[in-house]
């Protein structure tokens, strides 16, 4: 099966080209920057790199049309809620009409297998109770959110409007080792610098206080596979763990570990203007696909502080 896989070389898209070539698939996979194409654990064999900017329509087109792809997985995305609040414009153009001008040239080349949108949590926004269900309105509080928004509801017009396919995995929150803008591997990143100096340092932060639904990539990526194989376009499936952790135990748990001295210090510069205060996923639907969680938070904690003690010391 060819398999396209826009933004593959981000954090989840860099695990699921490995994944899918693993299983037997042919990968193109698409990035938007040569640096994204220096990150460590890029897979550097068996994937066909192409460039691609999602707000480019005719590049979009020129794409699908000459690949034809057999299944699609559209990760491409701004994904930074901070950046959203800087420039909520650049964010839409990527992640809305990005998806329009996708979802149009598939209109033109459907895949027989489909296409699964990476859809996300952030669209909930607060919600009511917890855990939080797919049935729940989707009340975004930030322009990533929104834009998040967006994309799901247009997944589910092309589908029931055109005979797409286009399955919806609402991502919760999605670390481990390597990632690069979330608390976990920012904590862990500061921690393995302070370890290299050989002395006592701060620990930076924003908001400990809020609570996350976080699961390790290499559990993600089977979820999202399942999703795309089994999931129904009527139906989005929530991708999480089915509990939550605060920021702070994150923090702590690295200050446990590390090899030397280390402060927790509050930083304002770190603190969002909003912060959806908990989240936690209703994963029933998920599990009732077939699939569970294997990866512990600790295992994922300990694995990413390794990851960054070894970027240090090629550094």
């Amino acid at each position: 099966m060819l398999i396209l896989i826009t933004g593959a070389s981000g954090f989840i898209g860099r695990h699921l080209s490995t994944y899918a070539r693993e299983l037997g698939h042919e990968v193109v996979g698409t990035y938007l920057s040569t640096q994204e194409l220096t990150a460590r654990d890029l897979p550097r064999s068996g994937i066909r790199w192409e460039r691609l900017d999602m707000q480019d329509r005719a590049a979009v087109e020129r794409l699908v049309t000459d690949l034809r792809p057999d299944g699609v997985f559209h990760l491409a995305a701004q994904a930074y809620a901070q950046k959203a609040w800087r420039d909520p414009a650049d964010t839409f153009r990527t992640n809305v009409l990005g998806t329009i001008y996708l979802y149009e040239a598939l209109r033109n080349a459907p895949p027989a297998k489909g296409t699964l949108l990476a859809a996300s949590a952030a669209a909930y926004g607060v919600p009511p109770r917890l855990p939080i269900s797919e049935d729940f309105a989707l009340n975004p509080t930030n322009p990533y959110g929104v834009s998040k928004a967006a994309q799901d509801m247009l997944s589910l017009q092309y589908s029931l409007n055109f005979g797409l396919r286009i399955v919806r995995a609402r991502l919760f929150g999605t670390t481990g080792p390597g990632k690069t803008g979330d608390a976990l591997n920012d904590f862990a990143r500061q921690v393995a610098r302070i370890e290299k100096t050989g002395s006592a340092g701060p620990l930076k932060v924003g908001n400990l206080d809020t609570r996350r639904d976080v699961s390790d990539i290499r559990d993600v990526v089977r979820a999202v596979w399942t999703v795309f194989e089994v999931g129904d376009p009527r139906s989005p499936v929530n991708v999480g763990a089915g509990e939550n952790y605060s920021i702070r135990s994150f923090a702590e748990a690295l200050v446990r570990i590390a090899r030397v001295p280390i402060e927790i210090t509050p930083d304002p510069a770190l603190f969002r203007p909003t912060d959806e205060p908990e989240n936690r996923a209703d994963i029933s639907r998920l599990r009732g696909l077939g699939y569970s969680p294997t990866y512990p938070i600790d295992r994922t904690i300990a694995d990413s502080l390794e990851y960054w003690r070894e970027a240090e010391r090629a550094a």
